[in-house]
């Protein structure tokens, strides 16, 4: 999960640096290009280490939705994701921990700058895990705002 979080977050920077790379790129004016996709209960096992940095086998079951827009002018990407997962540790003294998770990443480019935010909550067995970013950017490229939090329970 850890890998499709790294792949979503190098897709979304391509998309950005597509939206602002300027009118080369987009849509034809009058033309809108949209792309959905969602995925219903996939599942996805990976051994791996968890956020206190033991080594488990993760198995997710994971819902997502995914919508791009472009319009031409302004470019938007939504990405709302859950899952569900086990965590088995390769240390059977440690048991083995249930866990949810709830992702959604927002991000809007036009002439004018960006937009881009993020909200991650989960709870991996007694470990509870927040992280919020939000970055907006002038046409220029200056940051304007830019807000992190993050709050990750003691291991």
């Amino acid at each position: 999960m850890r890998s499709v979080r790294l792949v979503l977050a190098a897709t979304v920077a391509a998309l950005a640096a597509l939206a602002i790379t300027g009118p080369a790129l987009a849509a034809l004016p009058g033309k809108v290009d949209q792309f959905r996709d969602s995925i219903h209960h996939a599942t996805e096992v990976e051994h791996d280490v968890n956020i206190c940095g033991d080594l488990g086998t993760f198995t997710f079951d994971v819902t997502s939705h995914t919508h791009a827009v472009d319009n031409g002018t302004t470019f938007v990407f939504d990405l709302h994701e859950t899952y569900t997962y086990t965590l088995v540790f390769d240390d059977p003294a440690l048991g083995t921990w249930t866990a949810h998770a709830a992702e959604n990443i927002h991000f809007v480019a036009n002439p004018g700058g960006t937009v881009f935010q993020n909200t991650f909550n989960s709870k991996e067995g007694p470990i509870q895990i927040i992280q919020h970013a939000q970055f907006h950017t002038d046409a220029a490229g200056n940051v304007r705002v830019d807000r992190t939090f993050e709050k990750i329970g003691d291991c």
